[in-house]
């Protein structure tokens, strides 16, 4: 059996290439003879419009089109340059920026303040990224490479925030000649690669820019194609089919790990990949006791390795201990059939009641978790109707702003805090200004934890936040809005040959680093 590769450098490469993932984003070579990489993934992106989607998948393909002020260091995930080569915060609410110079857009034209002030007023004002940027008042733009942003309130995190997909920078004059739907279609950014294809449902085509303000890529141009079934993709990866497989299922990995044609890659991630939110709006999860009563009848931690086995890790609590601010002192419930019945009798439903749960296909691992509930909870008489659904429709459906309008019980989704801060962790699915798409698709208001959340945002002590977010965590895990399971590693597989890989830990993974060795 061949070596595990672990941690974030995915092989070996030459010395030239040795370097810190905090130095820059990778390095490539152009001496490789192979040019064109070719990835599968379970889904492509929703749409190539960053600001908006905020969909995983869609973060991961607008990764390598366009291009962010900031980026994320791998390892402490700070802000590192990127289309700003330096930046000052004279004060909570105010950002100065000072952009690179020498950029262009895929269509020719050059970045300036200009189009800065535009992208991150028009995210911000996105349904989709306002939380992410929704804080921003205005932006001053002093030059061309020079601007200042102008926030709403104190908000600690800005920098991080910047790092994220959702702020990519758009070409302004570009996209209001053409419009917005027609640029989702063509879209335009600084980064790496341009897209040349997209086919709806089945892959999207990419060429390098060589006019790219970083280093030239080695690899000319990508296939990215969706194939949701992950054995297929591994098996893709082994045939020699493609390069790159994202995800795998905890079931494939011993394969992944021990085929020569294959190279497995993990990394515990930023995710809190799989919890089990419930529609607090409506009965019987508006009774917290109900909720409690569900917490203490399931072995959260047995589900988890029943399920995904060593693919992550149990859930702490709603954020993952990579987090910053995530409290280790956060009570969990354990497993306690009878404090449950006393619970449900509590509430008046000792003799059971029914609820659907959904899962989205083909995510296997959590029809699996559906079907563990379904078999604890009937010894609770709770009967649960396990149903599968479209990912995009469970999206949709959870994405109403108004809870009488939901329609939903319970269902198995997740949330990766990207910026690595703790308030993207807990702000977007907890706070109850996030109702539905936003992030609080179980619904859930508690006015102590929404003041807790917004101060928590505006200070910049770090003990008083780390203070407010362990206070935010435990009422989290009383109160069980969500069941916490699962803490994620990300796992992929790749050809023997391709060198230069490195997880993102917040999975928007950039290929422009990656070359072949033979």
């Amino acid at each position: 059996m061949k070596k595990r590769v672990f941690a974030v450098v995915a092989l070996l490469v030459v010395a030239a290439f040795v370097m810190t993932a905090c130095t820059r984003e990778g390095a490539g070579t152009t001496d490789g003879p192979r040019t064109h990489l070719n990835i599968v993934g379970p889904n492509l992106a929703v749409s190539m419009d960053p600001h908006q989607s905020n969909d995983a998948a869609s973060a991961h393909q607008n990764k390598q089109v366009f291009s962010t002020l900031l980026k994320q260091c791998y390892d402490t995930f700070g802000p590192l340059p990127g289309l700003a080569v330096s930046w000052e915060t004279p004060d909570a609410q105010t950002v100065n920026i000072q952009l690179r110079q020498g950029v262009t857009f895929h269509n020719g034209d050059p970045l300036t303040a200009a189009d800065v002030q535009f992208s991150l007023e028009r995210a911000a004002a996105s349904a989709e990224m306002g939380i992410i940027i929704g804080m921003l008042d205005h932006v001053t733009v002093h030059d061309n490479y020079n601007l200042t942003l102008h926030l709403e309130i104190p908000f600690a995190p800005i920098l991080s925030h910047l790092a994220h997909p959702g702020t990519s920078i758009i070409p302004m004059n570009h996209v209001l000649e053409v419009g917005d739907e027609a640029f989702a279609d063509a879209p335009v950014g600084t980064g790496p690669f341009k897209v040349t294809s997209i086919v709806i449902g089945d892959r999207t085509e990419f060429v390098r820019f060589d006019n790219y303000w970083g280093e030239r890529s080695a690899i000319e141009t990508i296939t990215w194609r969706a194939v949701p079934d992950p054995s297929t993709r591994l098996i893709e990866v082994i045939s020699g089919y493609a390069d790159f497989a994202i995800d795998l299922a905890a079931a494939d990995i011993p394969s992944a790990d021990a085929d020569p044609n294959a190279v497995l890659i993990t990394r515990q991630n930023l995710a809190l990949n799989d919890w089990i939110s419930f529609n607090t709006s409506k009965p019987p999860f508006n009774d917290i006791r109900v909720r409690q009563a569900i917490a203490y009848a399931l072995d959260t931690d047995l589900i988890m390795r029943t399920v995904w086995g060593d693919l992550g890790s149990p859930a702490q609590g709603p954020i993952s201990n990579n987090v910053w601010g995530f409290s280790p002192q956060t009570p969990r419930p354990g497993s306690n059939m009878d404090r449950a019945r006393e619970l449900l009798a509590e509430a008046g439903l000792a003799d059971g009641f029914s609820f659907e749960f959904w899962w989205n296909t083909p995510n296997i691992q959590r029809q699996q978790v559906g079907e563990m509930v379904q078999f604890v909870l009937a010894e609770l008489n709770i009967d649960v109707e396990v149903v599968a659904m479209e990912w995009p429709t469970i999206l949709s459906i959870t994405a109403v702003t108004d809870p009488a309008e939901t329609q939903h019980h319970a269902f198995c989704i997740g949330w990766v805090a990207v910026t690595g801060d703790a308030d993207y962790g807990l702000f977007p699915p907890f706070h109850s200004s996030n109702f539905g798409g936003a992030g609080n698709r179980s619904f859930w208001h508690n006015a102590e934890v929404d003041a807790l959340l917004e101060a928590g945002r505006a200070s910049v002590d770090l003990a008083e936040r780390l203070r407010i977010y362990d206070r935010v965590q435990y009422i989290v895990n009383y109160e069980v809005p969500v069941i916490p399971i699962r803490q994620g590693m990300a796992a992929h597989a790749m050809s023997p040959s391709l060198r230069g890989f490195v997880i993102a830990p917040a999975g928007h993974n950039y290929f422009a680093r990656v070359f072949f060795a033979d």
